[in-house]
């Protein structure tokens, strides 16, 4: 048997060599999953040695990571803003930059408050449910087109205890949705200009669902449709939250200033455009 420590610098050097994204990372995690323990559990005993069952299963996944396939889809979950989210190929991962709508909620919106949310586009779930866990006299609607992303989403919120103040609906964007019921709107939409595809990770461009990445030619195609769908429908006083590529601060605003009483652009930790706060 070898330890734990050689398996995985063995399996760094093999992923890196092989363009892996985070090799060591990746070793180490996976490692952590077949053996059920948390990551710092395992490396805070890295010299033990590794049961003879547990190669198998390991060498499975890794030989499958050294294919490009993420992490999160291997081991079937992915952690946002502290909480632990089953995901899957049929929903894009969450992405550490989301987090930054909650922060702007957790600033702006009062714990007990009761206010409606819709979380379009709601992929795993993972703004749907945390918004739900971390206000709890909130109500949200969690959209998606995707009922496979539905399904996931709903196996979320029933693993967070708050299916009861959930309600998912099959819907194109704000189609079918009485949007003028609704306090604070959630938009984490394609937004990937067709132009960038050649420059993204292998392993996002070769098994993240592409319906969740991809937005026309600048990326905003999508979130044009959604102010066409919003326009005149909004209620007075609400407010609508866009993650956006950092390219797009000055297109968005352009974009919903003529429906909007205020629109800003929020910086993420990088310094890099990431939020547009739009107050109708």
């Amino acid at each position: 048997m070898n330890s734990r420590r050689e398996i995985i610098a063995f399996w760094e050097t093999r992923f890196e060599a092989a363009g892996v994204d985070s090799p060591r990372l990746s070793a180490q995690v996976l490692l952590a999953h077949v053996l059920n323990l948390s990551r710092l559990n395992m490396l805070l005993e890295s010299s033990s040695l590794v049961p003879e069952g547990a190669i198998a299963p390991f060498e499975s996944l890794a030989l499958r990571r050294l294919q490009g396939e993420p992490v999160a889809y291997l081991i079937g979950r992915k952690e946002f803003y502290g909480l632990d989210f089953e995901v899957n190929p049929d929903v894009l991962i969450p992405r550490p930059e989301t987090e930054l709508m909650v922060d702007h909620l957790l600033d702006t919106v009062e714990r007990g408050a009761a206010f409606r949310v819709l979380d379009l586009g709601t992929g795993s779930g993972a703004l749907a449910v945390t918004c739900a866990g971390m206000f709890p006299h909130c109500r949200v609607t969690a959209a998606d087109i995707s009922e496979k992303a539905l399904a996931t989403a709903r196996r979320n919120a029933r693993k967070h205890g708050v299916s009861d103040r959930v309600a998912f609906v099959r819907a194109d964007l704000v189609q079918g949705i009485d949007v003028g019921e609704i306090d604070i709107i959630l938009a984490n939409l394609p937004y990937v200009p067709e132009d960038s595809r050649q420059a993204m990770s292998r392993e996002v461009l070769h098994h993240e669902p592409w319906l969740a990445l991809f937005a026309g030619n600048d990326g905003l195609d999508v979130y044009r449709r959604l102010a066409f769908g919003l326009r005149g429908r909004v209620r007075e006083g609400s407010m609508l939250l866009c993650e956006i590529d950092h390219s797009q601060g000055a297109a968005m605003m352009e974009l919903f200033a003529p429906l909007a009483r205020d629109v800003s652009v929020k910086k993420d930790l990088a310094g890099l455009n990431r939020l547009v706060v739009v107050v109708f």
